[in-house]
């Protein structure tokens, strides 16, 4: 049973086409809000800011600009 859990969680990993597309914080991260998607955890998004920081957000957190 865990097997199958471990590739379910793995299985969202990188299969998505907003990987590359910019996006916008709804709460901005220390006066940053501009940033581009460079991973998907399936619920969640990996995000690098304009500042080079990289935070992992959820989908509701975010507006997709592409």
């Amino acid at each position: 049973r865990k097997t199958l859990i471990i590739m379910l969680m793995y299985g969202y990993d990188n299969e998505t086409t907003l990987i590359g597309s910019t996006c916008t914080l709804l709460h901005p991260y220390r006066g940053y809000s501009e940033g581009e998607i460079i991973d998907d955890y399936g619920l969640e998004l990996l995000v690098r800011l304009t500042n080079g920081k990289e935070l992992s957000v959820y989908r509701d957190e975010l507006i997709i600009n592409d």
